[in-house]
């Protein structure tokens, strides 16, 4: 890895800010939808997905983990839901859980891909312990308990975030 600008505060401090600014927004988003939009909405990943892509530019793969987001995403269950249904017809719950879950099973493999950029083995085995620890639901098994496994498994990703910017800040 090579040596990194870093941040005033680091990239944790960073990450943390920004992942907390995105769970207030999204809050006060939830406050202002009807119910049934709130209802499509039991998580919200953008914390996330802005620090991996500030990871992913901090290491130089920017372009590179932005096109792979790209390409597993083009199946997640809602764009299709789309594709056939079109944009008006509302999501049914598992298409929900179905899309959320797709979306953290996406963004482990970008988190993954950060941990190797940043060469550490230690962080990658952190890392999978992590995540492992808390998967997404599986779809096509529902238990009743998928929206609690859910933000069980995003904040675990956020953990994970920051995990790695504590890791490219000692690098540093």
């Amino acid at each position: 890895m090579d040596a990194v600008e870093h941040p005033e505060g680091g990239y944790r401090a960073k990450l943390a800010r920004l992942i907390a600014d995105a769970h207030a927004a999204h809050a006060d988003l939830l406050e202002r939808v009807p119910a049934g939009v709130r209802a499509s909405l039991p998580v919200d990943a953008t914390g996330v997905t802005q620090a991996i892509d500030v990871l992913a530019a901090a290491l130089g793969i920017g372009p590179e983990i932005a096109a792979r987001r790209d390409r597993l995403n083009r199946a997640n269950p809602a764009v299709l839901h789309g594709r056939v249904f079109g944009r008006t017809e509302q999501l049914s719950r598992e298409t929900v859980v179905a899309a959320f879950a797709d979306g953290a099973r996406v963004r482990r493999a970008l988190l993954e891909q950060i941990a190797e950029a940043i060469g550490d083995d230690d962080l990658i085995a952190a890392l999978d312990d992590l995540l492992d620890a808390h998967p997404p639901p599986d779809a096509g098994r529902p238990d009743g308990d998928e929206i609690e496994r859910l933000r069980d498994a995003y904040a675990a990703q956020e953990g994970a975030v920051l995990l790695c910017a504590e890791r490219l800040d000692a690098h540093g």
